[in-house]
């Protein structure tokens, strides 16, 4: 791969050589990918829409400005068509409480005092983590997902979500304080219906 630097390759692009995109691509791709995975836990739904946002990256390449570095263009169609994925699922908090296999009752019991922003951390670390944060943030509305992992796991600022979704910063810390909320009630009932299956 070469060493050329984002803002030359898409000129090739825009000058006609769609080849330089296929290598600006590769060179996204795993951060592109691990971000989808944040949202999603199904690996096929997540490489669904990493490849969706490269083939709109490719589309509105004219449009991208020098300004911003392409990483972050790039960054926010993602987070875009992962909330417009969000929105279309629409999942209920009862659907959380399912059964729970053995490695993560066992792990809720080590995890019981974290917090789950920690719980949403450390799911980059452990499958039983990945999981169950999955399932955390499954019960959340679409909104409130979307700033809970973009702040807890991308390490995003207020403002630099409220300008990826376009929204106010008053709107993401609404948001980040209502999904923190959710979390930390749909954490008790998990942990919960951990103890008594524990205790059955």
């Amino acid at each position: 791969m070469s060493a050329k630097p984002d803002e030359e390759l898409i000129a090739e692009v825009l000058g006609g050589d769609s080849g330089a995109f296929t290598e600006l691509a590769e060179r996204h791709r795993p951060r592109v990918e691990r971000l989808c995975r944040r949202f999603f836990s199904d690996e096929e739904m997540a490489r669904d829409i990493a490849q969706e946002s490269f083939i709109r990256a490719f589309t509105a390449l004219a449009t991208y400005r020098a300004e911003m570095p392409f990483g972050g263009w790039l960054r926010a169609i993602v987070v875009n068509l992962c909330y417009d994925e969000l929105r279309r699922r629409r999942r209920r908090p009862e659907e959380l409480i399912g059964d729970f296999s053995a490695p993560e009752v066992q792990w809720m019991q080590t995890a019981n005092v974290a917090s789950p922003e920690d719980l949403v951390g450390e799911a980059e670390q452990r499958r039983e983590a990945y999981d169950l944060a999955h399932r955390l943030l499954d019960t959340l509305k679409a909104e409130d997902r979307m700033v809970m992992v973009l702040k807890e796991s991308e390490d995003m600022s207020v403002s630099e979500i409220a300008q990826t979704l376009g929204w106010s910063e008053a709107k993401v810390k609404i948001r980040a304080f209502r999904a923190r909320q959710a979390l930390r009630k749909q954490a008790e009932r998990m942990l919960a219906a951990g103890r008594n299956r524990l205790q059955s």
